[in-house]
């Protein structure tokens, strides 16, 4: 399974932080509503690279700030203990979760 994967760097008072979007590859371009809630899976922050699990974990592990959308990468995020399940949100069904390191 592949998943996208965009990385951007972020000048952050002259410190450069990476800011990364990674979303299943069957959800990018997806909008999903809950109630008063919306998650879109745009590609302007989503749509990066199309990458395998691993390549994604690593980049995931390396990065300060992580957004992720799907069963299969919020998934493999919690099983590698980078996202604790307590963590996990989910909007129309659809997990995500959001890693910063400080």
């Amino acid at each position: 399974m592949r998943v996208y994967v965009k990385v951007m760097e972020v000048n952050e008072g002259g410190v450069l932080r990476r800011v990364v979007g990674m979303c299943d590859e069957n959800l990018l371009g997806r909008t999903f509503r809950e109630e008063d809630l919306v998650l879109e899976v745009n590609e302007e922050f989503f749509g990066g690279d199309l990458l395998e699990l691993d390549e994604a974990l690593y980049i995931a592990e390396t990065s300060e700030n992580v957004t992720a959308v799907g069963e299969v990468i919020v998934g493999k995020l919690v099983e590698a203990g980078l996202a604790h399940p307590q963590a996990v949100l989910r909007i129309a069904g659809v997990p995500y979760v959001i890693l910063l390191q400080v």
